[in-house]
């Protein structure tokens, strides 16, 4: 399986619920490196030499992002894999965590588990399907 670093930040410091896309990848067998903002997403790709790195496509550096890990030499032979996030509304009370029985069921990040699946095949076409059905 691919070694992928992804970048999933900002997304449950205040809710504690996990990142869905990293427990997706690890449970389809990936090893996942996590970047917590756009700094680390350099520093681990270029220490870490991942098979790919992977991106919500609403994260507002995401360009920024792509240009210069193309420009750096340590990294500008790693696909950048660009993922559609579905982003669920919340109100602010939303995030108050008094008690768990008020707490979110699920991660308001969301994701397409095909799309997800297509981009992988499509980086590594070797990469056996581990996914969801077609």
């Amino acid at each position: 399986m691919a070694k992928l670093l992804v970048a999933d930040y900002g997304r449950e410091n205040l809710l504690a619920l996990g990142s869905p896309l990293v427990d997706t990848l690890r449970a389809w067998g990936h090893e996942v490196v996590e970047a917590e903002q756009s700094l680390d997403v350099l520093q681990h790709a270029s220490r870490a030499h991942p098979d790919a790195i992977l991106l919500y496509d609403t994260l507002s550096e995401v360009e920024a992002l792509r240009t210069m890990l193309h420009q750096d030499t340590a990294t500008q032979g790693i696909p950048v894999l660009i993922l559609h996030e579905h982003v669920q509304q919340m109100r602010f009370t939303d995030m108050i965590v008094v008690d768990p029985r008020y707490r979110l069921g699920k991660s308001p990040r969301q994701f397409d588990s095909h799309e997800l699946q297509r981009l992988l095949e499509a980086a590594f076409p070797a990469i056996q399907r581990h996914g969801p059905e077609k």
